[in-house]
Parts: C-alpha cells; sequence; structure tokens
C-alpha cells in the first residue's frame, strides 16, 4: 500500500502593515484575500488579509 505524502506545513504569523504586531496565524498553503481584521495589539487599525500561496502580501 503506497502512502500518499504530504506537504510540509509551515506555520507563520500574518503581522499588521501598519504596527507590525503578530495578528493570526496561517500556512503555507493558505490564499486569503477580502477578509478584512482589526489589528488588536498596537495600533487598533483595521487591515485586509492578503495571502497568495502561503505568503503575506501588502
Amino acid at each position: 500500500m503506497e502512502y500518499i505524502k504530504k506537504p510540509p506545513i509551515e506555520r507563520k504569523w500574518l503581522r499588521c502593515p501598519y504596527c507590525g504586531a503578530k495578528t493570526v496565524l496561517f500556512d503555507n498553503t493558505a490564499q486569503c484575500s477580502g477578509v478584512f481584521v482589526k489589528c488588536t495589539r498596537g495600533c487598533k487599525r483595521e487591515f485586509e488579509v492578503k495571502i497568495i500561496e502561503g505568503k503575506q502580501v501588502q
């Protein structure tokens, strides 16, 4: 019986583009746009989450 290889999962922090605070965890297989998050630590600003091919885009 053959096993299916799983991609290596690497978790990263999404950082606020204004103050640099860590806000949300995502992995390297994530795809996201059109989601708005409020910074809960430093500046309290709202920003759009854009993740393409597992990397944060600003």
